[in-house]
């Protein structure tokens, strides 16, 4: 009976520490999965706005951080180039915490391919009133030379960047403070 209680005893401590390491883990691999899937959807909306010789909006919004993040890939005429895709409930859409960034930036933000597949800076398409929403580095807003980028995390806080340079090639890395 004394070693039953035992084992029960060491079962339960193993459990006790490997419960909350596989939560962890399984959150940050929910991270890496959807910002993973979003880049190369990004990537997709690019190659169609070449291959259908316009310009594709990739519109980034999380309308509260309780909701999903939801991103769709459109024309300027409204069309769906890539189905709508809807983020893991525990990532969220976040301002980067390093001073080139600073603060005030909020949902929803987007990211515009023009037919050539470059990235055309936020003021060449204010109708959509979110282009004081988007993150740029480089200075001077989200011009032609900068780079815009997109910061998520997850319930762990740990922060994930997809990078959008002034070419169209979209990247991501797993620190809110890189540029590539």
């Amino acid at each position: 009976m004394l070693e039953i209680l035992v084992a029960i005893s060491i079962i339960g401590l193993v459990t006790m520490v490997a419960v909350p390491n596989f939560l962890d883990w399984n959150r940050k691999y929910k991270l890496k999965s959807a910002v993973g899937e979003l880049q190369a959807n990004m990537s997709m909306a690019r190659m169609n706005a070449i291959n259908q010789n316009t310009a594709v909006t990739v519109t980034v919004t999380q309308t509260a951080t309780a909701n999903p993040v939801a991103v769709t890939f459109r024309t300027a005429a409204g069309a769906d180039v890539i189905p709508p895709m809807t983020m893991d409930s525990e990532v969220s859409l976040t301002n980067a915490a390093n001073a080139e960034v600073g603060s005030g930036v909020s949902s929803p933000q987007d990211v515009r391919f023009n037919s050539k597949g470059l990235r055309l800076d936020s003021a060449s398409f204010p109708a959509t009133g979110n282009a004081g929403n988007n993150i740029c580095l480089g200075g001077g807003g989200c011009g032609p030379a900068s780079t815009q980028v997109f910061n998520f995390k997850n319930t762990q806080t740990i922060n994930y960047r997809i990078v959008v340079a002034p070419t169209g090639k979209v990247s991501w890395c797993y620190s809110a403070a890189c540029t590539q």
